[in-house]
């Protein structure tokens, strides 16, 4: 317990720092732009999650595990076997562009171009924070972390004052990042010096991982779903809906993150043992916020978001995935850690599928509410999933690790 407090006072703080600058420049669009150009650059940003979630995104849970072992060298390996892949979501994105600038749509095909060419480079280079959580340095990381934010979020700000158009805000925002990204990688390097030891494994492993970036495509379509079903606008309203609950959920990212290197180095026997208690406590804690937010939603938008008071009956309601999100991370963690491929491609696929047959029908016929609907219903079953498939795994060796010393919790 001593080490999740330590871990999790840098990472929260890490936290608190992207969210308060994440909710002034959230504040900042909400007075400074039209619904309709919010709208637009919402879908931008949903685009380039699409273009990420092909650009290798499990490399990095790979380089986390590998580190924790020892194995520092994979941070360089890993970067080379991203930018040998980045070309894919590089030609995906750039053909996609093409199609809507031959239909004269050139606002959305000049964006496309120019977040094909950004996003994959960016996912590149942040693997640096990969090797802080491997090696459990979570200072470290909170330092490079911030400064990344602040540079990115500064960019964003000054932006917002030059401009109100949305490739140009796109484009500040992705360039600015990338840049900064690029520093912070080299700069881990410089300093921390990684050794040479390297895992023949880990590259693989984060290959075959990524082959969920297929199904992951379809965790990323809310947005775009939104804007093509009910407009900018609604879309506009829909983002601030799920923005807060989704910020306040991820003051709970660091259990998952900090649980990781841990449950790489014990026996699954110890982890089956003590993981309910450490859920409950997870839980309880959402719960708690989420209900604290839920009450003071309407005041915080009357105060804020004065021209997206509709979205208060929906930010209320989507409350409850405060407490999903710290569930779905400590539980997905467990199975990043002990490699357990065939249990996280099962929910890797099983997720964004049933997401995607829950969204397109609640959409149609419920509009924004079908949609945070689906969402909560999928978080659900998908914490359900992964608990049976730790417990009940499809791979034979399940108790490949019990030879592990166990390491007990430091009091």
């Amino acid at each position: 317990m001593v080490y999740l407090a330590q871990a999790g006072w840098w990472l929260n703080i890490g936290v608190v720092v992207t969210s308060v600058l994440s909710l002034l420049l959230s504040i900042a669009y909400a007075n400074l732009l039209s619904p309709t150009t919010y709208g637009l650059y919402q879908y931008f940003l949903s685009v380039s999650g699409l273009i990420a979630s092909l650009s290798l995104p499990f490399m990095n849970s790979a380089v986390a595990q590998a580190v924790a072992r020892g194995y520092e060298g994979v941070l360089r390996k890993a970067v080379t076997a991203q930018i040998q892949w980045m070309p894919i979501p590089m030609v995906i994105g750039i053909s996609v562009a093409i199609y809507y600038l031959v239909h004269g749509v050139f606002t959305i095909g000049i964006g496309l171009i120019l977040i094909a060419i950004l996003t994959p480079l960016t996912n590149v280079f942040n693997t640096y924070v990969a090797y802080f959580e491997g090696k459990r340095d979570f200072r470290g990381g909170f330092y490079l972390s911030s400064l990344v934010s602040i540079v990115t979020y500064g960019s964003m700000f000054l932006a917002l004052i030059l401009t109100k158009n949305a490739i140009a805000l796109i484009v500040v925002n992705l360039g600015a990042n990338l840049l900064i990204t690029i520093y912070a990688y080299y700069k881990t390097l410089q300093i921390y010096k990684p050794n040479n030891n390297v895992d023949p494994e880990t590259i693989p492993f984060g290959r075959k991982l990524s082959v969920l970036s297929v199904a992951g495509l379809l965790n990323q379509v809310d947005s775009v779903l939104v804007f093509h079903f009910l407009g900018s606008v609604q879309l506009a309203v829909y983002s601030f809906a799920i923005l807060l609950p989704e910020r306040v959920g991820s003051l709970l990212n660091f259990i998952g993150t900090a649980a990781l290197p841990g449950f790489a180095n014990q026996s699954l026997s110890y982890i089956r043992t003590h993981i309910f208690a450490k859920i409950w406590r997870v839980a309880l804690a959402g719960l708690i916020a989420a209900i604290a937010y839920a009450i003071a939603a309407p005041l915080i938008f009357h105060i804020l978001f004065p021209k997206y008071l509709t979205s208060i009956p929906y930010t209320q309601a989507f409350a409850i995935i405060i407490a999903l999100i710290g569930i779905t991370n400590i539980v997905n963690s467990l199975l990043y850690a002990k490699r357990f491929t065939r249990e996280i491609y099962v929910v890797g696929f099983i997720q964004p599928i049933l997401l995607i047959l829950l969204q397109i029908p609640l959409l149609i016929k419920y509009g924004i509410a079908g949609m945070i609907a689906a969402q909560l219903i999928t978080s659900v079953v998908t914490i359900t999933l992964t608990l049976v498939l730790f417990f009940k795994p499809l791979s034979s060796k399940t108790d490949a690790d019990e030879s592990l010393q166990v390491e007990e919790p430091k009091q």
